[in-house]
């Protein structure tokens, strides 16, 4: 049956995307999601996995939006050192950073307007070993905040 594929739950890392939407009111959709991959950073290798979105409003206006679940095992805990970086971050002259929530969780916005176009950041802590990021390229941080509103934290949290 070629459904049977369908009802099953999605396997690990692939199912740290299942909570991401699949679409964003605004903007369009990647016509493929990257694979899950495995990288390294200062807080230790992680799994990510990531939906891309971006909205042409004109021939100069482009918004880019990227949604990502990184995973650095149940080992870890990570708000320490995103507190340091977000810290450090806002010290910069025309970066903007502040501790908010999001669904309930602990979260940093970070918006650097030292470019053009302002580039946004929000680091949600999922879990103390899991993060939710949102990255916007010519997005504001209230918009970044919006749309972060449509991922299933919940299911994320829970994904395993």
């Amino acid at each position: 049956c070629l459904f049977a594929a369908d009802e099953k739950a999605t396997a690990w890392p692939l199912s740290l995307r299942d909570g991401l939407p699949k679409e964003l009111p605004g903007y369009a959709g990647a016509p493929a999601d990257p694979l899950p991959d495995t990288d390294e950073n200062d807080m230790g290798i992680f799994i990510e996995v990531s939906r891309f979105f971006q909205r042409i409003e004109s021939p100069t206006v482009t918004r880019q939006f990227r949604l990502v679940v990184q995973d650095y095992g149940k080992e870890k805990n990570l708000e320490p050192k995103i507190r340091k970086a977000v810290t450090e971050a806002g010290k910069v002259s025309g970066v903007e950073a502040k501790e908010v929530k999001v669904a309930g969780l602990t979260a940093f916005a970070v918006t650097d307007r030292t470019g053009v176009n302002p580039t946004t950041l929000v680091t949600v802590l999922v879990l103390p070993s899991r993060l939710v990021l949102a990255q916007g390229a010519n997005v504001e941080r209230d918009e970044a905040l919006k749309l972060l509103g449509r991922v299933d934290f919940p299911r994320v949290t829970a994904t395993k």
